[in-house]
């Protein structure tokens, strides 16, 4: 009877690490496709929810829930990411950059390329988005939905360029993606976190400027287990339509407006010199057998 006690107490010790690390694994592979959805169900209701309480507190504060649109998203975000983080057991540095390779390696080395795409990218974006609004007219409460995403000055600017930028690649590629990857094969782990990505933008011009940006964005995080270069995209994509809405003026946005053929030629010549690189630079080489 003694004689078992060591090998019973040995079993327990077994028993309570394998579930330890089914605990472990659980986490890491947290959200799948459905749980990943419903995360972001929750971020638009924290959202709506953080919002409410802006508009009731309007009159003793005077703040406009429409000028508060960062800090909103800001505080939903804030609040999902501590809980998200809490439970994966992740810190914001191992978040952002779980790669070997140094974040000023990284960086310096890819954002030449990267910032040769934003051209060709947006001129192709633009002119998709013409074309969908040619099929699908703008209604008047989606052209006011644009109107007001650029109508607050630099609040919009710092929105757009930085705190958007910022908050989606965390969790479309730092959460969301990262777990993707370690449940389905690459590409499908790569277009399932860049489709919910476009589907979140609830209409279909952003929808697909979203899901084409998100599988280049993804592709980038799954080479460098990084989110800098996808955040540097993902920001200078934006900054490139915020120039071209100020220049063009809200009214030729969506009126047809194309850019001459020289600008086409140049960002298109860019646009396959980044790509290039970015293949040579990232792109892994089996050995022949």
């Amino acid at each position: 009877m003694t004689s078992k006690l060591p090998i019973d107490a040995i079993r327990v010790v077994f028993d309570q690490f394998q579930s330890g690390g089914s605990m472990k694994q659980q986490r890491e592979t947290f959200p799948s496709a459905i749980e990943a959805t419903f995360l972001v169900i929750c971020l638009y209701v924290l959202e709506f929810l953080i919002g409410a309480v802006f508009h009731d507190v309007k009159n003793l504060s005077g703040i406009d829930p429409r000028d508060a649109a960062g800090v909103i998203v800001v505080l939903g975000n804030g609040i999902l990411f501590s809980v998200l983080l809490y439970y994966k057991g992740l810190s914001y540095s191992s978040l952002f950059h779980s790669s070997k390779t140094s974040v000023a390696a990284v960086i310096g080395t890819l954002s030449a390329p990267i910032l040769c795409l934003i051209p060709g990218i947006t001129i192709a974006m633009w002119t998709i988005e013409l074309v969908l609004v040619t099929l699908f007219p703008l209604a008047g409460w989606q052209q006011a939905m644009f109107d007001q995403m650029m109508s607050n000055g630099l609040a919009s600017v710092v929105t757009l360029l930085f705190i958007a930028p910022l908050l989606e690649e965390m969790l479309f590629r730092g959460v969301i993606l990262r777990s993707f990857l370690l449940q389905y094969s690459r590409w499908h782990a790569i277009f399932g976190s860049a489709f919910l990505f476009g589907l979140a933008h609830l209409n279909i011009y952003q929808f697909v400027v979203g899901l084409a940006l998100g599988i280049l964005s993804g592709w980038l995080y799954e080479r460098t287990k990084s989110l800098w270069p996808s955040i540097l995209l993902h920001g200078s994509y934006n900054a490139a339509i915020t120039i071209l809405y100020y220049l063009t003026g809200p009214e030729e946005m969506f009126s047809g407006w194309q850019p001459p053929l020289p600008y086409w030629i140049i960002a298109l010549v860019f646009a396959f010199a980044g790509m290039s690189l970015l293949q040579r630079l990232l792109v892994v080489r089996r050995a022949p057998p």
